[in-house]
């Protein structure tokens, strides 16, 4: 489930190895807290490695964690303030 040169592809892994890579890239859940069979799958697809404190993300697993899908106030986009104004105006509730 790798492409040939550029490494594995996003859609290679299932949502719960993606969450797991999310967990390995901010580094705040704990091991014993992972799925086992998502950290083997990991390492064999050469996107987390072992390091001092755990495992971390290689430079394939850094390229495709920035491809995964951001939460609303992690996007780099104007959706954020979209969702701010919209917040806002049903915190407001109706005007009469």
């Amino acid at each position: 489930m790798t492409s040939s040169t550029n490494g594995p592809r996003q859609s290679a892994l299932t949502d719960e190895e993606e969450v797991t890579l999310r967990r390995v890239a901010f580094g705040e859940s704990e091991v014993k807290a992972m799925r086992v069979r998502d950290l083997a799958r990991l390492h064999r697809l050469q996107l987390i490695e072992d390091g001092k404190d755990g495992p971390r993300l290689t430079a394939a697993g850094r390229a495709v964690f920035e491809g995964l899908p951001k939460a609303v106030g992690l996007q780099k986009s104007g959706r954020r303030d979209d969702l701010l104004r919209h917040m806002e105006h049903l915190l407001r509730g109706p005007q009469r």
